[in-house]
C-alpha cells in the first residue's frame, strides 16, 4: 500500500502533553485491499518508520509517497523530521 499527499495528525489527549499524543497518518491510499485508489484515509497509530515505510499499530505498512503541500509548507522537510522524531534520532 502507498500513501500520497500525506500528513501526520495527532490525537489530542487532555491528560498528556502534546509530545506524548498518539500520531496517525492522513493521506490518499493506493493499492489497498479494501479501499479504492485515491481514497483519503487516516491510519491507525504510527508505531515506526523507515526511510520508505510507515508502520502502524494494526500491522499495516504504507510506502511513503509525497507529502501534502500544505503540511510541507507548515513543517518544511516533513519526511526527515518525522523519521527523526519516530526513531529518536
Amino acid at each position: 500500500m502507498k500513501l500520497e499527499n500525506w500528513s501526520i495528525v495527532p490525537k489530542p489527549d487532555p491528560y498528556k502533553p502534546p509530545e506524548f499524543w498518539k500520531q496517525y497518518i492522513n493521506g490518499d491510499v493506493y493499492d489497498h485491499p479494501y479501499r479504492p485508489d485515491g481514497q483519503n484515509i487516516t491510519t491507525s497509530q504510527i508505531v515506526g518508520m523507515t526511510k520508505t515505510v510507515f508502520k502502524t499499530r494494526s500491522g499495516s505498512e504504507y510506502e511513503i509517497g509525497t507529502v501534502s503541500e500544505e503540511y510541507e509548507r507548515q513543517f518544511p522537510d516533513a519526511r526527515n523530521r518525522a523519521y527523526k522524531a519516530l526513531n529518536n534520532a
